[in-house]
């Protein structure tokens, strides 16, 4: 019984670090990092806001907040997530 709660407990702790690898770490007060990013286009539909990473951080990104509340670090270099930032800039221009 003992080995079966252990398992448990180390799929769900290996749960919530595959899915906290794209969310953006907090760096001080210069703003958050990403240190992965998503591998797969986010639907634009699905974006409420973005932010661009600290300048102290050692990769740029795009932090994705979801209208469920999520944040999601991207690459800002994918054709995908220009897409998305340029639809953004567009409809509003305080993003």
């Amino acid at each position: 019984m003992k080995s079966s709660t252990a398992a448990i407990a180390v799929l769900i702790v290996a749960a919530l670090c595959y899915q906290v690898s794209s969310t953006p770490l907090a760096v001080g007060s210069n703003g958050r990092c990403c240190y992965k990013f998503l591998n797969r286009a986010l639907p634009s539909s699905k974006v409420m806001m973005y932010e661009y990473t600290g300048s102290r951080c050692p990769y740029r990104g795009v932090i994705f907040t979801t209208f469920e509340g999520k944040k999601c670090c991207a690459n800002p270099e994918e054709k995908w997530v220009q897409d998305i930032l340029n639809v953004e800039k567009h409809t509003d221009g305080s993003k």
